[in-house]
């Protein structure tokens, strides 16, 4: 059975909201037991992966990266970052070099790319080890 894309949000989304699309999308690339944290570390995680959701419309700050990178470290899963609003190259310099996918969220168009290298990897292939 193929997965299908998570459904388009015409009006927006708040932050709950966002956390629930983007545990949807980990389902979609292939971490189909993706649940929410009720912890404060993080708002997703799988068996491999640990996801953070930063829904405001700026650019991600590299900080979010760097403690994204860190606590996937210490942790022993990958780190995603689903975000809504933009990178700078210093922020995708440094996701690039700690091995944080950064994924942009479009949640009115059905849309996510990947700003980071492993983003557009896990775009292309979906995520492996589910």
């Amino acid at each position: 059975m193929e997965r299908e894309p998570p459904l388009p949000r015409p009006f927006g989304v708040s932050s709950d909201e966002a956390i629930e699309l983007c545990r949807e999308w980990m389902i979609f690339l292939g971490a189909t037991d993706a649940v929410m944290s009720a912890g404060a570390s993080c708002d997703l995680y799988s068996s491999y992966y640990l996801g953070w959701v930063d829904n405001g419309r700026g650019n991600l700050d590299v900080d979010a990266v760097e403690k994204a990178a860190a606590l996937a470290l210490a942790d022993g899963r990958q780190p995603l970052i689903f975000l809504r609003g933009g990178v700078r190259p210093v922020t995708q310099a440094r996701a690039d070099a700690l091995g944080v996918a950064l994924l942009n969220y479009r949640e009115r168009d059905r849309a996510l790319d990947g700003r980071s290298r492993l983003g557009r990897e896990i775009i292309a292939t979906g995520l492996a080890g589910q």
